[in-house]
């Protein structure tokens, strides 16, 4: 395989990237982007020869590769996990099936796994001195998002979940609020969303729904109805 025409290899924080040089048409491009057919690569040892490199060479088999990303720690060693999308989506079920017979014919183990994709983050306990407005402006500092929505589960408090495009974006955008997270107060806490949890903050009701960058508010971010 000519590795170095086919893909480019990029390193940010702690993620390694390998993607496609292809140019891909707009649509296939944005979907692929919002996370369409990605798989989800766990059990990845700290081998020297589980590489990146070697996880495209053989996911390629199957065929062109739009982008891995492989998770590594401070130290430039494997987390654990990655996960992979193909060109093609479709063949993202042949993948499941096909991948983990390859790995471990090559005495790799990787297991392979449809990914969730999750794109959301829940910020709760944020100090009453701020109001979802200022919440909303601090947060467009930190880290982009695509959507945020606000519910007041009990007067004056709130909860607020933020969309992401894509899980790396998601992932990012954690790591960056972790890291400021005490300038919403002492008690803030940023974590993953899970759709179920939200019944346990009772009826709440949406105190704003935005879609950022698209200049679309189905509630104004100082009224709540």
């Amino acid at each position: 395989m000519d590795f170095e025409n086919l893909y480019r290899t990029s390193q940010v924080n702690g993620t390694i990237y390998i993607t496609t040089r292809k140019e891909l048409d707009k649509d296939l491009k944005s979907s692929l982007e919002e996370g369409a057919g990605e798989l989800f690569l766990t059990a990845i040892r700290q081998n020297p020869h589980c590489t990146p490199e070697k996880i495209v060479e053989v996911a390629s088999e199957l065929g062109e590769i739009y982008a891995l990303r492989f998770k590594i720690d401070f130290s430039g060693q494997s987390r654990g996990y990655a996960y992979l999308q193909y060109v093609n989506e479709a063949l993202k079920e042949a993948a499941l099936e096909y991948l983990p017979r390859r790995f471990s014919q090559l005495n790799l183990q990787i297991r392979v796994l449809t990914s969730n994709n999750n794109r959301e983050l829940l910020l709760n306990r944020v100090h009453k001195s701020f109001s979802p407005w200022q919440v909303y402006q601090e947060m467009r500092k930190i880290y982009p998002f695509a959507i945020l929505r606000v519910y007041e589960f009990r007067y004056d408090e709130f909860i607020y979940i933020f969309g992401y495009r894509n899980n790396d974006a998601a992932a990012n955008a954690h790591q960056s609020i972790r890291n400021t997270i005490r300038r919403f107060g002492g008690r803030a806490h940023i974590s993953w969303f899970k759709s179920e949890e939200l019944s346990k903050w009772g009826q709440g009701k949406l105190l704003l729904l935005s879609k950022i960058g698209q200049g679309k508010h189905t509630a104004g971010p100082k009224h709540c109805k």
